[in-house]
């Protein structure tokens, strides 16, 4: 039903964008260089200082500044462009001649850019400028996820500008909606600034003020407007989209979204968006205020905003309340680069290794001077990694990227409606849909029992453990890996595979269920987790749907991101709580394959983040059940092993390292897991009359499971492995080998 949700149109500069100030002097060009406001927010986001306030003009400074006397007015961000095909808005700022004179290029972060020339900018009396992947120039690594039409929700690029096109006094800048494809309705201007030919910026963050939503109010506060807003909610008739003849839809707005509309008040839709998306679908400006109206008065925690990922990770996270957890960290902690990451993967608690969190990317320790500080007991599998709090290069899909562009209602009609898939959620069933129920609660009925303090909470793992299965039951009758693939068909099957993920957004927030994993799952659990694997069946592989075309997204780039993005969501809400049985919850060898298959699309290599997915597979079992148990136990012939590290196939992907850093993780990794090997006797791992189960990865994957790593004793030592460690390693294989062939393994 609704892909992006935009806040409102304005077609001129008005008083209510900007917030008058005292004017300042002017100020002393910065020196530093990338990123230091970005790491300011980050400062800000993990003391939880006032939200928000201030973190997208901070993000700006990421190329450094030059400030200059500008205006007398602070703007306000962001700048909501949606509506109708063409709409406008437009903004001023007062530039002295000097620094109007040296301005080069406009610097722009944006989000919702989903196609090539969706918007255009004009700079005083300059042409109208499309934005693609040629006019701007996208920064890393959003340009290597496809830029424009790629994978990443916000962007930032840079436009060149013809030499004085910025003029001393007043300067005008447009920002127009082109067109709209049938989904999107707009796109938000989080920050922009004029840049010097040396990319220093011209105006001072604080010539912009970041929009508060806690000061945002009903636009009709009157009682029978918002019960109105909540009837239109979950029952008012829908139109697919603003293009002409556009068809009616079954679904509602409380179909595709939360069902009770949480999901606009927790990532803070304006109101402006929510009116503007209501006439996008066909309802009326008054329709549309009441929903707004409706919404702002849900008495529900609200400290997300649309264009931060939910679960994005970053350091702080955990000391947080855990409503705020869906939140994420915030652009802010979407690092430039991956191996930024390094020092907080190192200290495992999500600070960077010197206790600071204040130290930008370009200050950060080198490298090589991580060296001392890389032991075995990072990768121990015994321990328990905190993914929530490392932070990651890859923009995990905001809320708009969640939504489903299609409900399974209008995708799929009768077939879905009388489906024990759509009977299990919300327990509406049609006589089809009973008898295949049963006598089973639906979900939500149970969900709700579950609340209660006698109740025993354990059972909704099964439960959502058997929707899961009814999804995949259902999409079988329309798919099956010989099918042959469109876009229409991958919209079908993509956005039930959304739908199911959005509900399971929309009961775990609404029944308090993300910090009661030690309840269900025992004190292994982690503090706050999810307990099922729909992030990951949301993968478009869950459904192979394929690389290429037809692929999400249109291409194999971005059909590979989506793939990585829900396997790493995955990894933050539930990597299994140290609950591994055989290839479930997650079959780790082949999720971590798929870091190989995004790099061949990106060619942008992210060894720390796959560094923290080898720890988790490590760390998937129980700590106390050993290789004899040989469903739940540890068996390092069924997962991930230290090959990884010295296999050709995986070099590309540590190519960042430092060599003498690829060196001493490589010897550390076959460290930890020697030692884990060494706790159990080799009988333990060949009981007599149980054969193990024997597991092949695929090909392109290299050797990076199933036994026998003793064979790569030789590759190791080439790559600068201790021979201690490495005989160590040879011992234990001819022991292993030893007892096999005496059992006939």
């Amino acid at each position: 039903m609704s892909d992006v949700a935009y806040p409102k149109v304005q077609n001129t500069a008005h008083l209510s964008y900007v917030v008058p100030r005292k004017k300042t002097p002017g100020r002393r060009p910065a020196d530093s260089s990338q990123s230091v406001g970005r790491w300011l927010c980050r400062i800000l986001h993990v003391a939880r200082r006032r939200e928000l306030l201030v973190c997208l003009f901070l993000t700006a400074l990421a190329i450094s500044t030059g400030y200059a006397d500008s205006t007398t007015d602070r703007m306000l961000l962001p700048i909501e462009i949606l509506g109708a095909d063409g709409t406008t808005v437009t903004r001023t700022v007062t530039l002295q001649a000097g620094r109007a004179e040296s301005a080069r290029s406009l610097w722009l972060q944006i989000h919702g850019l989903r196609y090539a020339n969706q918007a255009s900018v004009q700079v005083n009396t300059s042409a109208w400028m499309p934005l693609n992947n040629n006019t701007a120039t996208i920064a890393e690594p959003g340009r290597s996820f496809g830029g424009i039409g790629g994978g990443f929700g916000t962007l930032m690029m840079t436009l060149p500008l013809p030499e004085g096109t910025v003029v001393g006094g007043a300067n005008t800048i447009r920002f127009r909606f082109n067109q709209t494809d049938g989904v999107v309705s707009g796109y938000r201007v989080l920050a922009w600034n004029f840049l010097t030919f040396e990319r220093r910026k011209i105006l001072p963050p604080d010539d912009f003020t970041e929009d508060a939503p806690e000061t945002w109010t009903p636009p009709l506060p009157d009682a029978a407007s918002i019960l109105a807003g909540r009837e239109l909610w979950q029952t008012a008739s829908l139109a697919a989209s603003s293009l002409p003849n556009s068809p009616r839809l079954q679904a509602h707005c409380a179909d595709c979204h939360a069902r009770d509309g949480r999901d606009l008040k927790y990532f803070n839709f304006s109101n402006g968006s929510i009116v503007a998306r209501s006439r996008f679908h066909g309802l009326s400006t008054l329709q549309g205020e009441q929903i707004a109206s409706y919404i702002r008065s849900l008495p529900l925690p609200n400290p997300g905003r649309p264009w931060n990922p939910p679960y994005q990770p970053g350091p702080g996270l955990d000391e947080q309340p855990i409503s705020n957890w869906a939140a994420g960290a915030g652009l802010a902690w979407v690092l430039d680069r991956d191996t930024d990451a390094l020092p907080y993967l190192l200290s495992r608690r999500g600070d960077p290794l010197n206790g600071s969190t204040s130290d930008p990317p370009g200050n950060a320790p080198n490298l090589r001077e991580l060296v001392g500080q890389i032991t075995p007991d990072i990768f121990r599998p015994d321990g328990n990694l905190n993914p929530r709090q490392i932070p990651i290069a890859l923009q995990l899909p905001d809320w708009s990227q969640w939504l489903p562009r299609v409900h399974p209602k209008d995708a799929w009609g009768p077939a879905f409606t009388t489906s024990k898939f759509a009977a299990f959620y919300g327990g509406e069933t049609t006589p089809e849909s009973k008898s295949k129920m049963g006598t089973k609660p639906p979900l939500r009925t149970l969900l709700a029992a579950a609340q209660t303090a006698d109740y025993n909470i354990r059972p909704v793992v099964a439960a959502f453990a058997q929707w899961s299965q009814d999804r995949r039951a259902f999409l079988t009758r329309f798919v099956d890996a010989k099918t042959v693939w469109s876009p229409v068909l991958t919209d079908k099957v993509y956005s039930t595979q959304l739908w199911q993920l959005v509900k399971t957004w929309e009961t775990m927030q609404e029944f308090g269920l993300e910090g009661r994993g030690r309840d269900i799952l025992g004190l292994t659990a982690d503090s706050r987790t999810w307990w099922n694997t729909i992030p990951a069946e949301t993968a478009p592989p869950a459904a192979h749907i394929p690389d290429g075309p037809a692929g999400v997204g249109g291409s194999a780039l971005t059909n590979e991101y989506f793939t990585a993005a829900w396997y790493e969501l995955q990894i933050v809400l539930n990597s299994g709580n140290h609950q591994h049985r055989d290839r479930a919850p997650l079959d780790w060898v082949y999720l971590i394959g798929r870091f190989h298959d995004l790099y061949v699309q990106t060619q942008q290599p992210e060894p720390v983040r796959l560094l923290v997915a080898v720890i988790k597979a490590l760390q998937s079992t129980d700590p106390h059940l050993g290789p004899d148990n040989l469903s739940q136990g540890w068996r390092p012939d069924q997962n991930i092993d230290p090959r990884v590290m010295i296999s050709p196939v995986w070099a590309p992907l540590f190519k960042p390292l430092p060599i003498e850093v690829h060196r001493v993780l490589t010897a550390s990794l076959l460290a930890a897991w020697m030692d884990k090997n060494l706790q159990y006797p080799i009988a333990k791992y060949l009981p007599l009359g149980a054969l193990p189960r024997s597991y092949t990865p695929p090909r392109g994957y290299g050797q990076i499971s199933g036994g026998k790593v003793w064979e790569s004793a030789q590759q190791f030592r080439e790559a600068g492995v201790a021979p201690g460690l490495v005989r160590r390693l040879q011992q234990w294989g001819v022991a292993f080998t030893d007892r096999a062939g005496r059992l006939q393994y």
